[in-house]
């Protein structure tokens, strides 16, 4: 088994995984004390006939790698980020420094495009000879195309992030900025790149885990002391920087309207989440009539956390939204407030259709 090991030049790197995903499953125990995450994803995955795929995974540290059940051998160069200390010294007034900066930016987001977990699956079919068609398809690339499916499980941890999951006394939170989804868990980290996921998040038994798609289940183990795991399905393909994780030991309040909907906050911001939304249901309905289509997910989530823990204002996942509780009102607010309020609020949900409709328009483009 490969070690991680410094990066190599940019000539040896792959340019593209050339696989495909078409399902991803990832299970994670959180440690709040350590700070630190760890377990497994599984990727199942169409290989290229070069029988190796590229992933994007940074910030982590990879244990082991198997295809199929077998172990694989894997090569994995973390994207050090290196300072062109060269560029800044060629720097004479603001202009000049405005443009390198911009170049250096760009650069490090060339280079991120680069999937830096190489990995070789042994096995995959390769055409040797041309095949013959039926009904003008090929009937033999389609049943290889069957036998080039693998399951790609990857073992790892994160501990301490820096970037992409934060920890913040007794809370986790995700980043959703630009391909930051590769700090926590091993993916394809591109818009291009979509499919259904499983999720499973195993946190302390006084803890939730908040994520996209719908709840299925909760497990409590019987270990001492005992832990919970929280057990999602999201069956619309989504590209994974739309999967999105928030745990914290939160107070959670049903829609009674709208079975869909549900509002969630830490105990302290109870009482006014319980006012604020009491309108919500009506807006949501409103926009569905008004776009003449219905959310495109199964359930809506919208959380809301104190200012000093979000990573943003806002932040916008499949199926979910991260707010400020600080937009959270008591009773004393007047009614022309609430009704702007929750209209503004409802917003956000349909703006995550339209970037999901406008993803998917792009993808299929192209």
């Amino acid at each position: 088994m490969a070690k991680p090991r410094k990066q190599k030049n940019e000539e040896q790197k792959p340019e593209c995984s050339g696989g495909v995903v078409l399902h991803q499953k990832l299970c994670v125990s959180i440690d709040m004390v350590k700070r630190r995450i760890y377990g497994y994803t599984e990727l199942k995955m169409t290989i290229p006939e070069g029988g190796h795929v590229a992933l994007h995974a940074d910030n982590m540290t990879i244990t082991n790698i198997s295809v199929d059940g077998e172990p694989a051998d894997f090569e994995y160069f973390p994207l050090y980020q290196v300072v062109e200390e060269d560029r800044f010294c060629s720097v004479s007034c603001s202009s000049s420094a405005a443009n390198v900066a911009c170049s250096v930016y760009t650069s490090s987001l060339d280079k991120e495009m680069v999937p830096n977990l190489l990995i070789a699956c042994n096995g995959s079919v390769k055409l040797d000879q041309p095949q013959e068609k039926e009904n003008g398809r090929n009937s033999v690339q389609d049943s290889c195309s069957q036998q080039n499916e693998k399951l790609v499980r990857i073992d790892y941890w994160v501990d301490r992030a820096e970037t992409g999951i934060h920890f913040v006394d007794n809370a986790l939170l995700t980043d959703n900025q630009i391909r930051r989804a590769r700090c926590w868990f091993p993916c394809l980290d591109s818009i291009s790149q979509r499919c259904p996921f499983d999720l499973e998040f195993t946190v302390d038994v006084n803890l939730v885990a908040v994520s996209n798609g719908d709840l299925h289940y909760q497990v409590l183990s019987k270990d001492d002391p005992p832990r919970k795991t929280f057990v999602y399905k999201l069956t619309t393909p989504v590209s994974a920087g739309w999967i999105s994780l928030i745990v914290a030991p939160f107070e959670i309040l049903s829609d009674s309207h709208n079975n869909i909907i549900s509002h969630i906050c830490l105990p302290p911001s109870f009482s006014k989440l319980q006012n604020t939304v009491g309108f919500f249901h009506n807006a949501f309905s409103y926009y569905e009539d008004y776009l003449s289509t219905s959310f495109p997910f199964g359930s809506y989530k919208q959380i809301f956390i104190p200012p000093e823990l979000t990573i943003s204002s806002l932040s916008l996942g499949a199926s979910l939204c991260i707010f400020g509780s600080h937009i959270l009102f008591d009773d004393r607010v007047i009614d022309q407030v609430c009704y702007t309020f929750n209209c503004e609020i409802c917003s956000f949900p349909f703006k995550i259709m339209f970037l999901y409709r406008h993803a998917c328009k792009c993808f299929w483009s192209t």
